[in-house]
């Protein structure tokens, strides 16, 4: 008997491991394809020409096998069922969402593509990352993983800023390509003060380049710091001691001040709506004291950083002002949205194929001479309805209100009411950059950040609804 739970015991650790190692893996996301470059090569290709920027290799990434070996334990180890796994809860929706997102290529342009199947099968791992999580419930305590996971968070967002700011004020790379870092140089924008910040000299060029870590972009350094932020404030209002406070709220300022290198105005706007959220569930929560101070704290911080960076958020703008560069930038985006809109006008029901849009984009985008449209369009709402349908952009949207509806009516029902708040607040500023950017459903970082903390949240909620209902 004791050795059957010294076993089980085991069991739940390992589980708790590999879940640990997805978060912490989670900023170190290069692309391993050297292994896979003679296969890549002898897939046909489709009866058109693809274009340069269009990915064409066989690719992995790190957390693809550990997702993987999660969800074999999950089935071999502990004997879930086929039908809970992929049927229960908001499950049944990404399930029907992968199927109807096969359809949808099979009727698309790449559909004698094998490449295009493989990439929603690497898509769809996230899928798998969800289901998982939501059922770890059954087996671990999650309400007891929120703090390990937030102080992974914390942790490797000390790492992250630091490599970030080192990145913003020596304007180039840190030599970290090994961990997925790419050349900064890459996100410049026009800075007419030539300096980097109100201490500092002349720089030679008038463009600056933006942070973005060990990430693809710094707006996936801003998504990344925005959630690490919350998880900072998590882990203040759970402690009662001085120097863990102290620490904390230091770290806070460095999130704060890395993320203003980072020039991610997506990251900033979502953090002050779900600042504002998060106060307004601290305040109901009677949590008036550790608020209130923190509060305070930030005030400052941002007043700090806004001067410290006056001049180069100005010439940045869409922060603290509207400017030439950010007139482009949103003009750029506003044709990508009218390009969605007009594919889904064109193939409303299934759209026009999973991964598609990139390809597709060429003979529907409006006149613009000797402009390339390489990208996606920056809203994950519009991106999942043009190129998987209605249908699809039906079913990932009530995926999020089975996971809302579950949410706030649980908030204020049993106890552990800060991972209820820190869970929410984030999962609702991540809808919100979901509405400016594509990362959350593109990059492997958005895309574990996104369902990951969605996952938590239902599977934090769902339980605490089963322990009212048995108590009653």
């Amino acid at each position: 008997m004791t050795t059957a739970i010294q076993a089980k015991v085991a069991e739940n650790r390992f589980l708790t491991l590999l879940i640990s190692l997805v978060f912490i893996l989670l900023p170190f996301q290069r692309r391993f394809h050297g292994c896979f470059d003679s296969w890549s090569r002898r897939i046909p290709l489709p009866d058109f020409p693809l274009p340069d920027f269009f990915s064409k290799k066989i690719h992995l990434f790190i957390t693809d096998p550990l997702i993987l070996l999660l969800t074999l334990v999950l089935f071999f180890r502990y004997k879930v069922s086929a039908r809970s796994f992929f049927w229960e809860g908001p499950s049944k929706y990404l399930t029907l969402l992968f199927f109807t997102a096969l359809v949808s290529l099979y009727f698309s342009i790449t559909n004698h593509y094998a490449l295009q199947y493989l990439r929603l099968l690497q898509f769809s791992f996230v899928f798998l990352f969800f289901n998982a999580l939501c059922q770890a419930r059954k087996t671990i305590n999650l309400v007891q993983l929120v703090p390990i996971l937030a102080s992974i968070l914390v942790t490797l967002s000390c790492f992250e800023s630091a490599v970030g700011i080192y990145q913003y004020f020596t304007q180039h790379s840190a030599g970290l390509e090994f961990l997925g870092e790419i050349d900064v140089r890459h996100f410049p924008f026009h800075n007419p003060g030539r300096h980097r910040w109100l201490f500092d000299t002349m720089l030679p060029q008038e463009e600056l380049f933006r942070a973005t870590g060990t990430f693809s972009n710094p707006n996936i350094l801003g998504g990344f710091l925005f959630c690490s932020i919350f998880a900072s404030f998590y882990l203040f209002m759970k402690t009662e001691k001085t120097l863990p406070k102290v620490a904390l709220t230091s770290i806070v300022f460095f999130q704060i001040f890395a993320l203003y290198t980072a020039f991610s105005r997506s990251a900033l706007l979502a953090l002050i709506f779900a600042i504002l959220l998060w106060g307004f569930l601290q305040i109901k929560a009677h949590s008036f004291r550790k608020l209130m101070f923190l509060a305070s704290s930030l005030l400052v911080f941002g007043i700090i950083c806004i001067a410290l960076f006056y001049s180069q958020l100005t010439a940045r703008g869409g922060i603290i002002n509207y400017n030439a560069v950010t007139t482009y930038a949103d003009s750029e985006r506003v044709q990508y949205l009218k390009m969605a809109i007009d594919m889904i006008k064109e193939h409303p029901i299934l759209g026009i194929g999973f991964n598609n849009f990139q390809l597709y984009e060429n003979p529907i985008q409006p006149g613009y001479p000797g402009h390339v449209f390489f990208s996606k369009v920056h809203n994950i709402y519009l991106l999942i309805a043009s190129e998987i349908g209605l249908i699809g952009g039906a079913l990932f949207l009530l995926f999020i209100l089975a996971i809302l509806k579950k949410s706030w009516g649980s908030l204020s029902q049993g106890g552990h009411l800060q991972e209820k708040i820190f869970l929410f607040s984030v999962f609702c500023g991540l809808l919100f950059i979901g509405a400016c950017d594509f990362y959350l459903l593109h990059t492997p970082h958005g895309r574990i950040l996104f369902f990951g903390f969605a996952a938590l949240l239902y599977s934090i909620m769902e339980r605490e609804n089963l322990l009212c209902k048995n108590n009653d």
